[in-house]
């Protein structure tokens, strides 16, 4: 059994979360988390990539991640997948690029909210926490409209042998940009999945030119339509393995 895999097993079982296995063409439902890897393993620098984009693209149309050798940040919408390099440009990458951690899903909203006011980060945060209906699902969201401010990040490509994730994030490149439309694809975890994924709000924006964008580390917005979907699945594929395991 690969080392990941049971590493996988080991997590479940102290989580307590219910394991099982499927294959790969049972996991096409909505309301699904499809998960590569672990967000534990691209900290210690876990940054090869074992899973391609032509594969991820058929377990969701939404979602965030990173590239090979933490080369940038990624943004999948509507069934496009995006790199944001560290020098700021947007390449939209072909098939074949190679995916070491990723979140996607086939994004179906629950809810739809309008919001005609400014709010920063933490206001938004805590405005979604009141509207979240539990804390026991994955939340995934999308946030389109008009934005006063974004600060985003993006890594620059590591080589090896590569160092851990705090290290490699001290080289990366800071975006101020300011009065943008575009779009945040997010998403939310409870904390019954913190081993794997942050039990917290992580977003990914995009400009509507598709010229800009990054991992958000703050934001004023101003208009915007939030559709959130409410997803109780979480299917995990173990780095290195072709393997699908059921979490919750």
């Amino acid at each position: 059994m690969n080392k990941y895999l049971l590493s996988g097993i080991i997590l479940a079982l102290v989580l307590g979360i219910t394991l099982s296995y499927s294959t790969p063409q049972h996991i096409d439902e909505n309301h699904t988390l499809f998960q590569v890897s672990t967000l534990s393993l691209l900290s210690v620098g876990n940054f090869d990539g074992n899973f391609s984009v032509l594969e991820l693209k058929k377990y969701g149309d939404t979602g965030i991640g990173t590239f090979n050798s933490l080369d940038g940040e990624m943004i999948e919408l509507d069934g496009v997948i995006y790199q944001v390099k560290s020098s700021g440009a947007i390449i939209r990458v072909s098939d074949s690029e190679m995916i070491p951690f990723a979140m996607v899903t086939k994004f179906t909203p629950d809810k739809i909210l309008v919001i005609n006011k400014t709010m920063n980060y933490t206001e938004l945060e805590n405005y979604l926490n009141t509207i979240i209906p539990s804390k026991d699902l994955v939340y995934s969201f999308k946030v389109m409209g008009s934005f006063d401010y974004i600060k985003a990040r993006s890594p620059q490509e590591q080589n090896k042998p590569y160092p851990n994730l705090t290290d490699a994030l001290k080289t990366q490149s800071i975006f101020n940009l300011n009065n943008i439309n575009g779009t945040m694809v997010g998403f939310w975890c409870p904390a019954s999945a913190s081993s794997i994924n942050l039990n917290d709000y992580h977003f990914h924006f995009i400009d509507a030119k598709r010229n800009s964008g990054g991992h958000v580390l703050d934001l004023k917005l101003r208009n915007v339509i939030i559709e959130i979907d409410y997803i109780p699945d979480i299917y995990l594929s173990p780095a290195q393995n072709n393997s699908f395991t059921k979490l919750i």
